[in-house]
This record gives C-alpha cells, structure tokens and sequence, in this order.
C-alpha cells in the first residue's frame, strides 16, 4: 500500500520544482520514481540532528525523513542486488555509499543517510564518520529530485605509490596508498605487506629492505562492509639483480641465459652436475636422430669357373658370396665413428693381385689339376691299347 501511494501520479515527466521526490534506479537501468508527499507520515528518522563539518567549522541540522533503507524498500528494490550507490547531485557529481553505509543503522554513529522534504523540493544528508569526516559538501538540496543509482561492481579502487622504485639496502621508501570510489565517509582498513617477513599499517608508510632483492610490496584496503576490499601491488628493486640459482623468478637452472621471471621460452638444458632439475614450466625432450644404416660393402666380383673339356670329369659347382669373418663378428660403430663407404673396386683388398680374390685363384688352380690329370688318365689309357694291339696275333 505504501509503495502504491508514493508510485501514484508519479513519472519522471511530472516532476517540477517543488516537487519532494526520490527516483531509484536499478542497475539495469530501470527508473521507479517516488513521492514524498505519498509516503508521509511514515517517516523513520523523525527529528534527528547530525553535525555537519567541514574544513572551516562544524555545524548541525534537525530533520525528518527517510533512511535509503527505507526508500529503497519502498521502491521495491532488491536490497542484495547492488554493490554501492550513487546519490546524485543536482549540479553534477554523485555522493558514493557502499552497500554497508547505505542499509546498515548502524554504518554511522549519528544515524542512518536520510532523504526528506523541504519547502523547494527534495533534500538529502550524509552523516559524518568521526571529527576528520568532513560531510558538508554531502548534503544538498535538489530542486528536481534525489536520484538513487544502484549499481553492482565494487566501487573501491586503490593504487600503491611508492617514492622509488630502486633503491639501496638499508634505504627508506616511502609509500602512500591512493583509494578512488570508497564510500564517502566510509572506514577504510590499510595493510602493507612488504614481502620480506614485515608489515605495516596506514594510509602513509616507511619501510627499508635489508637484503638485495625484488620485493613486491602489496597494499590491501577494506571497509567495514567488505572484507575483501581492494589490493595493488607495486615491485621494489633493492641493489644490483640477484644472479645464480636464488635470483626471482630464474628456478634453479644455472644457466647464464636463463630469465629472471617466468618460465623459460626454450628446451630445458637439464640439470647442472649432481643437483636437481630446473623449475619451471616443463620442455618436451630433444628428439636424438637414430644412428644411420651402415652401409653394406659391395658383393666382390668373382669370376666365371672354367668350362672343362668334355673328356675331363666334372667336379662339384659351388657358388655363393664369400663372406669376410671381420664383418660378420665386428660390433657397428657408432654413427660419430663411420667411416666413408669404400670403392667396388677389389684391387688392394687383400687378394693375390690381377683384381681377382684368392678363392678364385684357388678354383682356377684346381680345374687345372683335375684337366692336368684327366690328360694322363687319358695317355695311359691309349698306351694300353696300343700295346693290346702289338701282342695280338
């Protein structure tokens, strides 16, 4: 019923001057524009005083209204579904308030933000935090309407500065942490890390290494309502780069060509003498070529055996290829050690001379002897007959 009432009538069309009213965006664009008038009588901050500061003193304002809670519920909007909001101002600009300032009573001390009504239209307040809360400039008066603009990434952003970036053992770095996007007003949380055992906190710090080195410094920033917060980091060089197995980044590997951060581009050169394997992302093995095929020595020539004559009788043929018993029995080399093929000539290769082997020289020398004897078996035989045919009567 409360949220019909102060939707009734109401469109971004209609507003004027004088109109009280607060528009809700949601973080899909969506505009749901209310009336103050409508929601009257059911304000939840009735006649509260907040003090107002600001760099030249401190003042307070009474007033009656309703918390963002409050509006925002009345609107209809999901009260999980948006990370901050922006409360904009009729001159340009927005106040930012995280989620936490925006629906938690208890976000700040004198009370929830509140927007109400006044004689020329809509007003808003933001509650100071503490003393160096400087809240004036946040509340403000807006003829046409408060917008409400709900929206869902995080809005704190952080940078780490640091007064130099290379620096000497024992030197002090500055180092200042810059926050964008924080809830106005909203406790902000700062933690230095320094990446050698210390730590501070603050906006503003001081810190010296001790020990040559890279040292990535990491600020950390949170609120009450985010836990997570924002980080940046920012790389100190102190001294000269560390070399040798312990520089950042490197591994183990030794090599003198091995990077200093990451992992290497090339194949692994192994480990060094007696020591473990380099870190770091894995290289497939080089491939090791197989040794090449020996080269088979060419079959020797061997000359056609001697036709023996019809009269003379035949021996038994053998043929074949006669086999060096240094080749069968020798291991193959390794392929760093192979020699050259050698020529198909068989002159100087151990043979009798004539370009011929000794096998054949020892084939030749017995057909000669078997024709040599078939010659006298042959004499003898004639004489014998010859003699046969003297005695005969």
């Amino acid at each position: 019923m409360l949220m019909a009432l102060a939707l009734l009538g109401a469109n971004p069309g209609e507003a004027h001057a004088d109109a009280a009213q607060a528009t809700v965006v949601s973080p899909s664009g969506e505009e749901r524009p209310l009336s103050l008038d409508a929601l009257a009588g059911s304000e939840n901050v009735v006649e509260r005083t907040y003090a107002l500061r600001s760099g030249s003193g401190q003042g307070s304002q009474t007033v009656s209204g309703f918390s963002l809670a409050a509006i925002l519920a009345a609107a209809g909007a999901d009260p999980f579904g948006f990370s901050y909001l922006e409360v904009q101002r009729p001159a340009g600009g927005s106040v930012l308030l995280s989620r936490h300032q925006a629906l938690d009573p208890g976000a700040f001390p004198e009370g929830p933000p509140v927007v109400y009504a006044t004689a020329s239209g809509t007003g808003f307040l933001r509650p100071s935090s503490g003393a160096e809360d400087f809240n004036a400039t946040d509340s403000f008066e807006a003829p046409q309407g408060v917008r409400l603009v709900m929206r869902k990434d995080s809005p704190l952003r952080v940078r780490a500065k640091a007064s130099t970036l290379r620096t000497r053992p024992g030197q002090a770095v500055e180092f200042s942490a810059i926050v964008e996007r924080a809830g106005a007003g909203e406790r902000l949380t700062y933690s230095w890390y320094f990446d050698d055992g210390h730590s501070a906190a603050g906006a503003e710090t001081s810190h010296s290494f001790a020990k040559r080195g890279s040292y990535d410094v990491v600020i950390g920033v949170t609120t009450p309502g985010d836990d997570v917060g924002a980080s940046d980091v920012v790389t100190i060089q102190v001294g000269a780069p560390l070399g040798g197995p312990d520089r950042k980044g490197g591994g183990h590997n030794r090599h003198e060509d091995a990077p200093d951060h990451g992992a290497a581009s090339g194949p692994s050169t192994g480990a060094p003498a007696g020591g473990a394997g380099a870190t770091g992302t894995a290289t497939a093995p080089i491939p090791v070529p197989a040794p090449a095929p020996i080269p088979s020595e060419p079959a020797p020539e061997v000359a056609p055996t001697p036709q023996p004559t019809a009269s003379a009788p035949l021996g038994e043929q053998v043929s074949g290829l006669l086999l060096s018993n240094s080749t069968a029995s020798a291991p193959s080399p390794e392929p760093e050690q192979q020699a050259a093929a050698r020529p198909g000539s068989l002159d100087g290769d151990g043979g009798s001379g004539g370009g011929l082997p000794d096998a054949a020289w020892g084939l030749l020398a017995t057909a000669g002897l078997l024709g040599t004897g078939a010659l006298i078996e042959v004499g003898g035989l004639s004489g014998l007959l010859a003699r046969r045919r003297w005695m005969a009567p």
